[in-house]
């Protein structure tokens, strides 16, 4: 992975800090903590990454979106501090846990350590906690749902021969498969919608130029703004902003930029499609290049 430009670690902290700023009167303090960490830790800063994942440890109740316990359990196995990350978990595994992303990033941090077969008894306990039923009629989505699929890859990727879960994966799967084939035939016959999304850079000239367009907006506020109205609409247009771009723009057709008439044809002419939802592992479509489910697409971020 290449090493983060002095702007995009500088963006990293901003966010981290803004996060950590948010858990402090936060009802979902430790997914906060968790999201914190994960800026942190892609900002080079690991000192402050385990110090918000330690925190939010304490504060995980194991009814979270995230895990704060197998997030900081994680931290501990890949930087090398084994013993106590195996203790973290070990007693994770006897208490049990209602979050299922606590089960899929234990795996996870075992997986990058080389041990997939710790991962893999990580994601039998998971499935088994979540999916009871090996009848029921799962969706993408539902609780299970998740570690069915990590599992379902890990026992491909050691060879292992499909089981009762495999096959419980591969219908759910495909009954996906068909639902977005569905979603796609209706989005084709509607008009799409267009959204406006300001890189960091652009939109604190935004705000300094035209404050009243987001007034009293973060830049984290923005991005979870635009976050939430692609996952709303299935044939969404993403535009990424430059002010100089839009200026340009209205002048070339004697408009007021700050007219919203004028944002509005300025978007139509420079959104570009935007297949929805990203892979889990695409990078993501805010810029950050980090992949989609560790920055937007994150449990819990919008």
């Amino acid at each position: 992975m290449a090493l983060p430009t002095d702007e995009q670690r500088e963006l990293y902290v901003q966010y981290a800090e803004a996060l950590e700023e948010d858990a402090e009167d936060s009802d979902q303090r430790c997914d906060d903590l968790v999201e914190a960490g994960g800026y942190w830790h892609m900002a080079g800063d690991h000192e402050r990454e385990e110090r918000a994942l330690a925190a939010a440890a304490e504060v995980d109740d194991g009814g979270n979106v995230l895990s704060g316990h197998a997030s900081y359990a994680t931290f501990l196995l890949t930087h090398g501090r084994h013993e106590e990350g195996e203790q973290l978990l070990a007693q994770l595994l006897r208490d049990g846990s209602d979050c299922e992303w606590a089960y899929a990033e234990a795996a996870a941090g075992y997986e990058a350590i080389g041990a997939q077969q710790e991962a893999l008894r990580w994601l039998n306990v998971g499935v088994t906690r979540f999916v009871p039923d090996l009848d029921a009629e799962l969706e993408q989505g539902d609780p299970g749902s998740g570690v069915l699929r990590q599992r379902a890859v890990l026992r491909r990727e050691l060879g292992l021969p499909a089981d009762q879960y495999d096959e419980l994966h591969a219908r759910l799967e495909e009954r996906a498969h068909q639902f977005f084939e569905q979603i796609e035939e209706i989005s084709h016959r509607q008009a799409p919608t267009a959204v406006l999304y300001w890189p960091e850079a652009e939109f604190a000239e935004v705000q300094r130029r035209y404050p009243d367009w987001h007034p009293d907006r973060t830049h984290l506020q923005h991005r979870r703004e635009v976050q939430r109205t692609l996952a709303e609409q299935p044939n969404s247009l993403l535009a990424t902003g430059s002010l100089d771009a839009l200026v340009a723009f209205a002048e070339s057709l004697d408009l007021p930029p700050e007219e919203l008439s004028t944002r509005a044809e300025f978007i139509a002419e420079a959104a570009r499609p935007t297949p929805w939802p990203p892979g889990r592992n695409d990078p993501c479509w805010c810029g950050s290049e980090r992949k989609y489910k560790k920055c937007c697409g994150a449990p819990g971020f919008a």
